[in-house]
C-alpha cells in the first residue's frame, strides 16, 4: 500500500496537526507540573518544615492551573482526531 501524491495543502495540513501536537505536549507537561506541585511537593515541604504554612495556600491556584491544562489537553485531542481526515487525502487507512 503505497501513499499518494502529498500535495501543497496536505503539507500544510500536516504542519497544522503537528503544532496541534506540540500544544498538546506543552498543556500535558503543565499538568504534570501544576498536579505534581500541589498535590506532593507542597505538602512534602510545608510537612518538613522548609517552607512556611502560608505558601500551601497557593495548592489552590495550582490545582485550578492542573485542571486548566487538563481541560486545555482533552480539547486538544479532540481537535486532533477532527483534524486526522488530513491523512485520508494520502493514505488509505486513517489511524495507521
Amino acid at each position: 500500500m503505497d501513499p499518494g501524491y502529498i500535495t501543497s495543502a496536505d503539507w500544510a495540513e500536516i504542519g497544522n496537526w503537528l503544532t496541534i501536537l506540540w500544544v498538546l505536549v506543552v498543556f500535558n507537561i503543565s499538568f504534570g507540573f501544576n498536579f505534581i506541585m500541589a498535590h506532593a511537593i507542597i505538602p512534602s515541604l510545608v510537612g518538613s518544615g522548609h517552607i512556611p504554612q502560608s505558601v500551601s495556600k497557593a495548592r489552590s491556584v495550582l490545582y485550578a492551573g492542573a485542571a486548566v491544562s487538563l481541560m486545555g489537553s482533552v480539547y486538544i485531542i479532540s481537535r486532533l482526531v477532527v483534524n486526522a481526515n488530513v491523512i485520508q487525502g494520502f493514505w488509505d487507512r486513517q489511524w495507521i
